[in-house]
């Protein structure tokens, strides 16, 4: 081999010209392998902005049992529960066998043969179901997994490897967090130049390295080339060094990801050239190539014995003979069929089809819906719709609402929509907050909607006094981020703040009024929002149509039509955001509501939409409401903008809202940890209300609800279709009218933006569940919040971008079923035939098992099943296996508790 001492190892053919180096196409070049490369992380928004997103979004384009077998090796971390964990629930119920055996015959195609055969002479006969039954309820559990990736450092000394990893979070969140902090020597200019100027000078580490930083080359990735000729690494092996680093803080990673989306002067090439740099520098040896991790596999023992024990376990579980040398070889060559590994991808199908079981609305038989024709007399006007976000916590609020209207005699129908209302925007508040995007992150805001005040004297007195607070707060809050001030100001005002927060830990509501008197919430000006001004006309009258028609409301109006964003009060919470709308960028939703209200209530709009086939009754009003989802409050967001002549109304539905709060606190507060004494019974509402309360204003609760815990089925589907089914709180409730969207335009909607969103928010949870320590935040208490960053657990370690273990378990216990979204879909099956093949992402999505979609065209048809070669029939909500579908008792806690792994 000819010595090019010119080019390193590392340098691709591509990177040369006219057989000279070419260092700008080397460095492309390298630049396209960190890309290749970061599947391994997803983006990570910050606290301040937290959305729910699949943490291992980039393993999408491969199936699920496929990504999970690569998320084994690559992250050492599982995508599923353990096997003890899955049989737990076997045990308890929440899988049965039925469940079970579709799985397998889902998986494995000689699981679908019912012929029995007799392993031995004189014994039963046994199907290949039964045999593949018994090995998953009664095996040896398969090894954990291990990263198979590792960085040299991790190899060689994992010392220098924690070194690395301390030096480089470091330098990153420094640069990450410089925007907001007080002072920052790298708040301007690109992170990798701020590095090499203050890492040269770094006095913590050794002289060889700061010397070695000095005769780094401008650009990260000739670092990154240093550090691959260093390794004599190639090919494959260059791209694994690469991948090893990306996971090896994973984390960090995701936020470096979201900074360079957003605009930042940072990326992942940055990122491995500083760690690939101080790997090199710290770490005083020379390999030949990328170092190896010794086989470390405990208690995986031979194959050989480890497929004997299996065979014996499988065995004993059939009742038959170790020593019957026939039976020991049909039962072996049966288990070929399924590797141990691959056992927890049927599980996880199990438990997947025993939620789809619990959620899926029953099949309607024919006689009962002639049954329902004689019996019903015409309906009258309802009093009120409500329409709702489809979070899930909004249906624990409808079922209660629509319950205590029937009790009243009045009509009230509820509906689901994505929370945003259709519009897109940025809203600007009265206060002066930073303007939001409230809209979903797949949008983006279409225009600036303001918060204005009629009274412009009054508005101007409280902006007054508001900047005057905010100036107030802004000295404390600079003093405490400052280098030396903090020492003051413990000196000088400790014991005024000390005897603050005294009271404000022993009685949190009170101190919580006190904070709003002082704020002046009480002299808070008359508002609306501008959004009927600042939308053009044909654009209102499209996101009014959009809206309209995706939530199948087009005829039918009552007087009073009830928009209702959600929001999460709390305080001293990180994870406040996670707590908003996600469909409103993790901000109230109350704004998109007002907004929507404006345009739905502007003459122009309505006569635009009565021109398009929609004709809204003049005396139906759309009102603004906001759900507080920790204490289950619906607030009326404008109430001086209701005519007079629906103020009757109005009152009325607040009557019933409170009766409904009531309701679903007392279901709700049961499951959570610290309830008072009663909360389950219909006693008490005025404890029920008062904990509630507390919990919102408490800095020391761990537990203000339970936000999305639960989540398990998206439905999109008439309201009829699940009135009167207590679906506890796991449901995206999607209202859809196929009538009402005869080109189907809405449905395809719903498919590509909530339905993705949904999903987004599924696999988060259910990652966050099957390993906290990898992808969830760890334990409230531990959390150390870095900037507006996130939280590391302790005082170092990765930033952890999932959710608090206190969003998903108690103790030791889950209480989040870590289910894959199952999504039912009333509309035509040749209408989302058509969407599924427009739409490669959803097409990816199902046929790679990351969604379960199920359609049906009416009630009464049955419900089947997507799948690559076709749909199937399941059984899923036959009446016969929906014995109580319809019951409105539920048990007291949402989802059944699961050992933490």
């Amino acid at each position: 081999m000819t010595d090019q001492p010119e080019t390193s190892p590392a340098t691709p053919p591509t990177a040369r010209v006219d057989g000279e180096p070419n260092p700008a196409a080397r460095r492309a070049v390298l630049r396209g392998m960190v890309a290749a490369a970061d599947r391994v992380v997803a983006p990570h928004r910050p606290l301040t902005a937290f959305i729910a997103r699949n943490p291992l979004a980039g393993y999408e384009r491969w199936s699920f049992d496929e990504a999970a077998a690569r998320v084994a090796t690559e992250h050492g971390t599982r995508l599923t529960l353990d096997e003890p964990g899955f049989r737990t629930r076997h045990r308890d119920g929440g899988i049965d066998d039925a469940d079970l055996r579709g799985a397998l015959e889902r998986h494995v195609t000689e699981a679908r043969d019912r012929e029995r055969r007799s392993p031995s002479p004189g014994r039963h006969g046994l199907a290949v179901a039964d045999i593949l039954l018994a090995d998953l309820v009664a095996a040896p559990p398969a090894p954990a997994p291990e990263r198979q990736l590792a960085t040299p450092a991790e190899t060689v000394d994992a010392r220098v490897a924690a070194r690395v990893d301390d030096l480089v979070l470091r330098w990153v969140t420094a640069y990450l967090g410089s925007g907001s902090s007080t002072w920052s020597p790298m708040r301007h200019g690109a992170f990798w130049p701020a590095w090499q100027r203050l890492a040269a000078r770094d006095p913590w580490v050794p002289r060889r390295v700061r010397r070695g930083i000095r005769r780094l080359a401008v650009h990260p990735e000739d670092a990154i080339a240093d550090a691959l000729a260093h390794w004599r690494l190639l090919g494959d092996d260059a791209d694994r060094f690469l991948r090893a680093h990306l996971t090896a803080l994973p984390g960090l990673a995701g936020h470096v990801a979201h900074a360079a989306s957003v605009g930042r002067a940072i990326d992942l090439v940055d990122l491995v050239a500083v760690r690939a740099t101080y790997e090199r520098l710290l770490l005083p040896v020379t390999h030949a190539g990328l170092p190896t991790r010794p086989e470390s596999r405990d208690g995986a023992g031979d194959p050989g014995t480890a497929e004997a024990r299996r065979v014996d376990a499988v065995l004993d579980r059939l009742g038959l003979d170790r020593d019957d040398a026939t039976a020991r070889s049909t039962v072996g060559r049966v288990l070929s069929l399924v590797r141990p590994e691959e056992r927890t991808t049927i599980w996880q199908e199990a438990l997947d089809r025993s939620a789809a079981r619990t959620l899926a609305p029953p099949r309607v038989r024919a006689a009962d819906e002639r049954a329902d024709d004689r019996d019903a007399e015409p309906s009258p006007r309802p009093l009120a719709q409500a329409v709702f976000c489809i979070d899930p916590r909004s249906e624990g609020l409808r079922r209660a609402l629509e319950r205590e209207a029937d009790r009243s005699g009045v009509v009230v129908e509820t509906l689901g929509f994505a929370g945003f209302f259709a519009v897109a925007m940025r809203w600007h508040d009265l206060d002066g907050a930073p303007p939001a995007a409230a809209c979903p992150v797949l949008l983006e805001p279409r225009r600036d909607v303001t918060e204005l005040a009629a009274d412009s004297a009054g508005a101007a007195r409280y902006l007054d006094g508001v900047r005057a607070r905010s100036a107030a707060s802004a000295v404390v809050a600079r003093t405490k981020d400052s280098t030396l001030a903090p020492y003051a100001l413990a000196e000088t005002a400790g014991w005024p703040m000390g005897l603050a927060a005294a009271a404000r830990t022993a009685a949190p509501v009170g101190w919580s009024r006190l904070v709003e008197a002082w704020r002046g919430s009480a002299a808070r000006p008359a508002t609306r929002a501008d959004a009927d001004a600042v939308f053009a006309l044909d654009e209102r009258i499209a996101y009014a149509e959009a809206a309209l028609r995706m939530m199948g409301l087009v005829d039918g109006f009552a007087r009073l039509v009830l928009l209702a964003g959600h929001g999460a009060a709390t305080v001293n919470n990180p994870f406040a955001s996670a707590l908003h709308c996600g469909a409103c960028g993790g901000h109230p939703g109350g704004s998109n509501a007002r907004a929507a209200a404006a345009i739905l209530n502007d003459p122009g709009t309505r006569a635009g939409l009565a021109a398009r086939g929609i004709r809204l009754p003049e005396d139906t009003v759309f009102v603004a409401v906001e759900h507080d989802t920790v204490t289950d409050r619906v607030t009326t967001c404008e109430p001086w903008s209701v005519p007079a002549s629906h103020l009757a109304d109005l009152a009325r539905c607040d009557e019933l809202l409170a009766a409904a709060r009531a309701a679903s606190l007392r279901e709700r507060l049961a499951t959570l940890p610290g309830a008072p004494d009663g909360a389950s019974t219909a006693d008490g509402a005025d404890a029920l209300t008062g904990d509630a309360e507390r919990r919102a204003a408490d800095w020391s609760e761990a537990y203000p609800e339970w936000g999305l815990a639960g989540n398990a089925a998206l439905i999109v589907a008439p309201r009829r279709a699940t009135r009167g089914m207590d679906l506890g709180r796991r449901t995206f409730l999607h209202s859809y009218e196929p009538d009402a969207d005869p080109d189907g335009a809405a449905l395809a909607t719903i498919l590509t933006a909530p339905m993705i969103v949904a999903q987004w928010i599924n696999a988060q949870y259910l990652a966050s569940t099957v390993d906290p320590d990898r992808w969830g935040a760890g334990p409230k208490p531990l959390a150390n919040v870095v900037g507006d960053l996130a939280v590391q657990a302790g005082y170092g370690g990765d930033l952890r971008t999932g959710l608090p273990w206190q969003s998903v378990g108690v103790g030791r216990r889950a209480v989040h079923a870590p289910v894959r979204l199952q999504v039912f879909v009333q509309a035509p099956v040749a209408r989302v035939c058509e969407i599924v093949d427009r739409s490669s992402l959803v097409r990816g999505l199902l046929e790679g098992g990351w969604i379960a979609l199920r359609v049906r065209s009416g009630e009464r048809d049955p419900w089947l099943r997507y799948g690559p070669l076709g749909w199937t029939r399941e059984g899923i909500g036959e009446v016969a296996e929906h014995p109580a579908a319809r019951t409105e008792p539920r048990p007291t806690r949402p989802v059944h508790a699961e050992e933490h792994p």
